[in-house]
């Protein structure tokens, strides 16, 4: 059963009329995206339902360009005549800004009109009572687990959702493609109680296959266990020592590099890695890759938002940057070509060639040291690169864990946080384009007592 009545080609004709009205009013130049998207959630607790959700949107966005002048509106309402006030109200406000040469969308030539499309589409075939049957079921495992003695598990959420979504692109240069995809999730969230106090975990899997999720019971086992693994909490001493970022934490690490090769980053120099292209910035055992056509990645697509392709490429090859992150307007500025990330990166991976395995291989190899489980609030510099937060996770001494930590800062500067990581783990985890192991670093500042 599809839960979205729209289809691509309605949204490519929805986005087509939009360009001819904006050039019958006299644009030079226009680019409309039109989007149609449905799904459904329900999430269960103590027992019940506690939300059943169906949503359905939609909506069009309309950039409309006067010589080197650009004006956007948009509408939720996709009807001739709302397209046609979007494409009025653009066209009006294009005339009531700056020039920007650079921000004129690219040449057909330099669009992906017939690059392959990764797979993106796998409806569930799930209908609402079938989401709920599993949220209950997630909900019953949370309040049955039996972590330790004396501890005992509430459910502060457990739930599952589906949903699909029609894009398009038109533009006045003759581009229109439109793509299909759907995205399904389940989640749980427990509260572990015990004479010390309350802690709370989650766990989640989201992939755009149903059946390539993690199952409930192994979702709602691992957040039960993690709120019990946080019960008991205390500082540590502050020192310098080694560190281990959890796969959950550490796509933080990763996010913080994408964001320092951003076109708009490094043409401003508003960034801790200004002007790396071709020189080492991180450990000389590291790639990073980026791959757009990832079947039913959830980062994959033919084109970004302005209708330019990404291309599997090396982002760090052996710790030396071989790739930027640009959208046209940030390429001209620079010299380059757009990379086809004007919505941020397409799928990445980060890996290691020195010795991971896994999160206990890690704290063996570590031997002593503090494992990262999560950012509870802090900061970082992208000029500066330096990076503090306070963390919560778990203490080791001689690769085991021997009690959860809390009021514990960590801090370093990126760029020779980078430098310093000793391995990546193997334990993968995927939080949007970036999927990272765990990461071992040695040499933090970690602030507690004394």
């Amino acid at each position: 059963m599809r839960l979205l009545a729209a289809h691509p080609a309605e949204m490519e004709e929805v986005a087509a009329c939009a360009v001819a009205i904006a050039r019958a009013l006299g644009a030079d130049h226009a680019v409309a995206s039109a989007r149609a998207s449905a799904g459904v959630r329900v999430t269960a607790r103590e027992g019940a339902t506690d939300t059943a959700v169906r949503d359905a949107r939609q909506g069009l966005t309309l950039t409309v360009y006067r010589g080197a002048r650009a004006g956007t509106a948009s509408t939720a309402a996709l009807d001739a005549a709302a397209v046609r006030r979007a494409a009025e109200e653009a066209f009006a406000l294009a005339a009531r800004v700056s020039e920007d040469p650079e921000g004129l969308p690219p040449d057909l030539d330099q669009m992906a009109a017939d690059t392959p499309s990764p797979p993106l589409d796998a409806p569930a075939d799930l209908d609402i009572s079938a989401l709920r049957a599993m949220a209950l079921r997630g909900d019953a495992l949370i309040r049955a687990a039996r972590p330790g003695p004396g501890i005992g598990v509430e459910t502060v959420a457990a739930g599952a959702s589906s949903s699909e979504v029609a894009t398009a692109l038109a533009t006045s240069t003759g581009f229109r493609r439109g793509q299909l995809a759907t995205v399904h999730n389940i989640w749980a969230v427990a509260l572990a109680r015990d004479a010390s106090g309350a802690a709370n975990d989650s766990a989640e899997s989201i992939d755009r296959r149903f059946d390539a999720l993690d199952s409930i019971e192994t979702l709602a086992a691992r957040a039960a266990e993690g709120a019990a693994g946080r019960l008991g909490a205390r500082a540590v001493v502050t020192h310098t020592g080694p560190v281990i970022f959890e796969a959950r934490v550490a796509t933080a690490l990763v996010g913080a590099l994408v964001a320092a090769l951003s076109g708009a980053s490094q043409n401003r120099g508003a960034t801790f890695l200004p002007g790396v292209l071709g020189q080492a910035a991180a450990a000389d055992h590291l790639d990073l890759t980026e791959d757009p056509s990832e079947p039913y990645g959830l980062a994959s697509g033919a084109f970004d938002s302005e209708g330019v392709a990404g291309r599997r490429r090396a982002i760090l090859n052996a710790g030396v940057v071989e790739g930027y992150f640009l959208r046209t307007r940030s390429a001209r500025q620079l010299g380059m070509v757009s990379t086809g990330n004007a919505d941020g990166p397409w799928n990445l991976r980060l890996s290691s060639r020195a010795p991971g395995g896994s999160l206990d291989a890690l704290r063996r190899l570590m031997g002593r040291g503090l494992v990262v489980t999560r950012l509870m609030g802090g900061a970082a510099d992208p000029i500066t690169g330096n990076w503090t937060y306070a963390v919560a996770g778990s203490w080791i001494e001689n690769g085991e864990t021997v009690h959860a930590v809390t009021d514990v800062t960590v801090g370093g500067n990126l760029k020779d946080m980078l430098r310093a990581i000793v391995a990546v783990g193997d334990d993968t985890h995927r939080a949007g384009a970036i999927r990272t192991g765990s990461i071992l670093i040695d040499g933090l500042r970690i602030g507690g007592l004394g």
